[in-house]
């Protein structure tokens, strides 16, 4: 005798309740995105001359 399994019924979702948890999630990536950019523009802004003339020179080759 075969035993049947019993699915959860999911509860019916409506498209602006997803819509809401989507947008705070794609705000958050957003948010994070912007924060990562500023830090690293401000981490160029900070490099020495030195670094500069050395990236220049010796340009690191991260396909290796």
């Amino acid at each position: 005798m075969t035993k049947k399994i019993a699915k959860p019924v999911r509860s019916k979702r409506y498209f602006h309740e997803v819509i809401e948890e989507d947008e705070k999630i794609l705000n958050i990536g957003l948010k994070m995105s912007r924060q990562h950019k500023k830090e690293r523009l401000d981490r160029e802004r900070k490099k020495t001359e030195s670094e500069k003339l050395q990236q220049e020179l010796e340009p690191i080759d991260e396909n290796i």
